[in-house]
């Protein structure tokens, strides 16, 4: 008779193989240490020009704040839809790019096309709703939007993955492609493993834990867009706090920066962001 097999059982089945051959494989490449040696390989690295420099953002407020960022870290970007995530991610990555790092950007939410919406509004610095929405140039949106295509024709450092991932398949399709820094559009929408299946918060618990695997073994920077929940809404200020990552306290655990924006008013013209 004809066997039938659920193609989707069969990617979740590679992709468990792919967790438990990763989970194998980092077991063998661990081994106890002294205090002693890890301390003799470790104390000329301090006090002087780190041999790989961290990796600084656009803005200078908020590289006074962090200090960059390094291998190992995990850096959380939240915010309610329709504030602005995708924009500023899509804003570090080109910034990235110009310092000539190569970057996995995983966008699981969108189609290419409103990622690349989002990519030339940020380098011609039109506004997201004027490029997708006119038809007709005015002033001088030719040559910026000209321009800006041009720009990006060269970004072959910047590999966008869209559609549906789990932990298992970000890690396996970063593995050996000698990234500088991971980012992930965003947390919420990477498929559970099934280990916590029915439970969301575990679930989303074990989806950080992971990431912050990635960022320690890769020892790369990986910077994860988060949904907030509803609790900053009612306030007068819209401020949100940590507390309002969705669905899960561990990924305020995991987090080494957390960067929260926000509209402080209803037309979204205004923004907050705090670290």
């Amino acid at each position: 008779g004809v066997v039938q097999y659920d193609l989707e059982e069969l990617h979740e089945t590679l992709d468990y193989l792919t967790m438990v051959v990763d989970g194998l494989s980092d077991r063998k490449s661990k081994r106890t240490k002294t205090l002693a040696e890890i301390t003799k390989e470790n104390k000329d690295n301090y006090f002087k020009e780190s041999e790989k420099p961290k990796i600084e953002m656009e803005f200078a407020t908020l590289n006074d704040l962090v200090g960059g960022f390094e291998g190992g870290d995990m850096i959380v970007i939240g915010a309610r839809p329709a504030v602005g995530k995708s924009a500023f991610a899509a804003q570090m990555t080109n910034h990235f790019s110009e310092l000539g790092k190569k970057i996995g950007y995983f966008n699981l939410e969108m189609p290419e096309n409103q990622i690349y919406d989002r990519f030339v509004s940020a380098v011609s610095g039109i506004g997201l709703t004027r490029i997708k929405r006119a038809v007709n140039y005015t002033g001088d949106e030719k040559p910026r939007f000209d321009r800006a295509n041009e720009i990006l024709e060269t970004k072959e450092q910047i590999v966008v993955t869209t559609g549906s991932q789990t932990v298992s398949s970000i890690k396996a399709l970063c593995k050996n492609a000698e990234y500088d820094v991971i980012i992930v559009d965003y947390l919420q929408l990477i498929k559970p493993e099934g280990r916590y299946r029915g439970n969301r918060f575990a679930e989303v618990g074990e989806i950080s834990h992971s990431l912050k695997a990635i960022a320690t073994d890769l020892q790369i920077p990986v910077i994860v867009l988060s949904q907030l929940n509803r609790a900053s809404v009612g306030r007068e200020d819209k401020e949100p706090t940590m507390s309002e990552l969705r669905e899960s306290g561990d990924i305020e655990q995991d987090a080494s920066v957390i960067i929260l924006l926000w509209n402080l008013d209803d037309e979204g013209k205004k923004k907050g962001c705090k670290i």
